[in-house]
This record gives C-alpha cells, structure tokens and sequence, in this order.
C-alpha cells in the first residue's frame, strides 16, 4: 500500500469519526485502531513527513 493510500484511508478516517481503519492491498487486510483523535492525527502527520521525503522521479520525454 502506497503512502498516498494510507494518508486517504487515515483522512477519511478521521472524517467520519471512527478510529478503526481497516485497509487492503495485494489481498492483506490490515487493521489499526487508534486510542484518539490525536493519535490519529499525529500519525497522518507522519505519514505527510514520509511522503514529502520521498524522492520523485519524473521521466521527460524529447
């Protein structure tokens, strides 16, 4: 599961109040609950830092 799949899962979380997140990728199911909202949070945080860490590649054509 990429980082972008996580990050949306985390914020639709978030969104509809709940603190089960429940995602599959490649036929795994994976299942996290949060103890709160700030939990939460904090782990959406993290996963913004990783994704703007990540080296892009872009590929440019002539």
């Amino acid at each position: 599961m990429t980082i972008e799949e996580q990050i949306a899962a985390l914020e639709e979380a978030i969104g509809s109040g709940v603190r089960r997140v429940v995602t599959q990728s490649n036929g795994v199911r994976t299942e996290i609950e949060y103890q709160s909202l700030d939990a939460m949070q904090d782990a959406l945080a993290n996963l913004k830092a990783r994704q703007s860490r990540t080296p892009r590649t872009i590929l440019a054509g002539f």
